[in-house]
């Protein structure tokens, strides 16, 4: 069979196929065994950007941007090596290059003699698919408020964290932080007026935090904040930072009314030789209520 194979063998065999594939709103394509297009459908041709003649013949070098080639031509070696079906998604560029995610189904057929001729592939556009993922992702790690990781994330992100400090030996501390008298700015201004203080705190928590360090919403008016390699003493100074910055917040509520806030703060540390986040949040938890009873805004450990 020559370079018209596959063409001819559906012409042969099922009169109106390619009338059939033609027609298809999804991108198919087919090639022989050296790589180079057999056929392709009307929409593969607008997917590529060129007639459906002037893809004939060519490999996807010719079609592509060198790097999208190289991972195109290695799968479909790949496949040919291994005869099947192949089934990937991978980030790409439509017509118009605007970022689109699309998933291949490949599959290699046989010429006469039964040998592997060539594979045949579709797109599919799963664009929409991956967006909304990745929103439903962004929902289950983010506080829909704030922006900054939910508890969730946070508890997550802390047992990874803790794992990584056991297994190479290495300081972990958390700082626990509870907005003051929260509740009274709920009651006086309104739960607008406290959503503005809790997005704010949020924002300067995060913006003024060291790259290695997780910040997540841990409750209504608290945040956690996690300190990998940093010991108590550490802890306690950048503890400090945060809270002189909480301080020094002028929140508008109105065009006439601002307000300052005040936060206190309990500190943990992972025992290396009994480690456990638990009892780190334990230790947190009970230092902060120890900050609180002393009078609040200030730090205890």
């Amino acid at each position: 069979m020559d370079k018209t194979k596959l063409h001819q063998l559906l012409k042969d065999n099922h009169q109106g196929l390619l009338l059939v594939i033609d027609a298809l709103p999804f991108p198919i394509y087919y090639k022989d065994i050296e790589y180079k297009y057999l056929g392709c459908n009307e929409a593969y041709a607008e997917y590529v950007g060129r007639d459906q003649e002037d893809i004939i013949g060519k490999t996807a070098y010719q079609l592509f941007e060198h790097e999208v080639a190289e991972i195109f031509t290695a799968l479909d070696r790949k496949l040919l090596q291994e005869p099947g079906i192949q089934i990937y998604e991978t980030p790409a560029h439509g017509p118009n290059q605007d970022a689109r995610y699309i998933k291949l189904h490949k599959a290699t057929f046989r010429d006469e003699q039964g040998a592997v001729a060539g594979l045949i592939g579709a797109i599919i556009d799963i664009t929409e698919q991956k967006n909304l993922e990745q929103k439903l992702q962004h929902l289950a790690s983010y506080d829909d408020l704030t922006g900054i990781y939910n508890r969730r994330e946070g508890t997550k992100q802390l047992i990874n964290l803790c794992t990584e400090a056991i297994r190479k030996k290495r300081q972990l501390s958390l700082v626990i932080v509870d907005l003051d008298n929260f509740k009274s700015i709920n009651d006086t201004y309104g739960h607008g007026s406290g959503d503005v203080v809790l997005k704010m705190a949020a924002q300067t928590l995060e913006k003024k935090s060291r790259a290695c360090d997780i910040i997540c919403r841990y409750g209504g008016e608290e945040f956690l904040i996690i300190l990998p390699e940093t010991t108590t003493t550490g802890a306690v100074v950048i503890a400090e930072r945060y809270r002189l910055l909480l301080e020094q917040l002028n929140v508008q509520i109105t065009s006439s009314d601002s307000l300052t806030i005040t936060a206190s703060m309990g500190i943990g540390e992972l025992d290396l030789n009994f480690p456990d986040q638990e009892l780190m949040l334990k230790q947190a938890d009970k230092a902060l209520y120890k900050a609180k009873k002393k009078g609040k805004n200030q730090i205890c450990y």
